[in-house]
C-alpha cells in the first residue's frame, strides 16, 4: 500500500513551537548531531510529540546516538499518540513493510488514516492509490477520489495526475474531461513527463470550446493550489 520514504524526509519537515527544536534542526542540518540530540532529547522530556518525533528519527538513523531501530519505534509511537502527523505517517510506513516492528497491515492502514484524517498530504496520497488499486483495502474507487482530491488541494503534484486520470476515466467521479485537464494540466506544467503525455492525450480529445474551459479552470486551480513535488 503504501510507497517507502526515507524517514529522513520527515524529519526534516517537523515544525515545533519549542525553540530548542528549531535549534536542533539547524544542528542537524550542519551535522552537528550531538547537538541535535541535546536539543531533541530536552524537548522530549518536556513532552513535546515534535522532539519525540526528531529523537526518534536520530535513533532510526544512528546519527549523534546508538543506532536503535526498537527505540525509534517507542518514540515515534508516543508522539503518534499525540496526533503527531509525521509519526503517524512513519509508524504506517514501517508496519507496512515490517521495518523495525513486525509486518502488520492493519496497523499499516489504521497508522495511515489517522495521518491522512490530521492532513498528511502524503498518507493521503498513500491511502488514495491503496484504494484505486485494491492493494490491502477493498477497491474503492470513490474513497480513492476523495484521498486524491485532499492531496491533490494541497498541492501534491502526483495526486493532481491521479486525481485528473479518474475524470478522464469517470472512476469514483463523473467523466469529465475538462476537469481532468484542468488538473493534470498542474503537474504537466511543472514538467512531470507521464503528465505531459496525459495532457496531450487530452488535447486530442477536448473540443475547442472546452478546451477553453479547460484551460481557464486549470490557471484558476493554479492559483488556488499551488505545487508540492511530491
Amino acid at each position: 500500500m503504501f510507497r517507502l520514504l526515507v524517514l529522513a524526509l520527515v524529519f526534516l519537515m517537523a515544525r515545533s513551537a519549542w525553540a530548542t527544536t528549531d535549534d536542533g534542526i539547524r544542528a542537524y542540518n550542519k551535522g552537528d548531531y550531538a547537538a541535535a540530540y541535546k536539543e531533541f532529547n530536552s524537548a522530549a522530556k518536556r513532552g513535546d510529540p515534535a522532539g519525540k518525533h526528531l529523537l526518534a528519527s536520530l535513533y532510526y538513523q544512528g546519527h549523534g546516538v546508538s543506532k536503535d531501530v526498537k527505540k525509534a519505534v517507542d518514540l515515534f509511537t508516543e508522539a503518534a499518540e499525540s496526533g503527531y502527523p509525521p509519526s503517524l505517517a512513519n509508524l504506517a510506513l514501517m508496519y507496512s513493510i515490517g521495518d523495525g516492528v513486525q509486518k502488520d497491515m492493519k496497523k499499516a492502514l489504521e497508522y495511515g488514516q489517522r495521518a491522512a484524517e490530521i492532513g498528511d498530504v502524503q498518507s493521503q496520497f498513500n491511502l488514495a492509490q491503496a484504494y484505486r488499486k485494491g492493494v490491502d483495502v477493498p477497491q474503492d474507487h470513490t474513497k480513492a477520489a476523495y484521498w486524491y482530491k485532499k492531496a491533490a488541494e494541497a498541492g501534491s503534484l502526483s495526486a493532481q495526475n491521479e486525481y485528473g486520470l479518474l475524470f478522464a476515466q469517470g472512476h469514483g467521479v463523473p467523466l469529465d474531461y475538462v476537469q481532468a485537464f484542468a488538473w493534470i494540466d498542474m503537474p504537466a506544467s511543472a514538467g512531470n513527463r507521464q503528465s505531459m503525455k496525459n495532457r496531450n492525450q487530452l488535447l486530442q480529445i477536448l473540443t475547442p470550446e472546452q478546451l477553453q474551459q479547460a484551460r481557464k479552470l486549470a490557471a484558476d486551480y493554479a492559483k488556488k493550489y499551488g505545487s508540492n513535488p511530491r
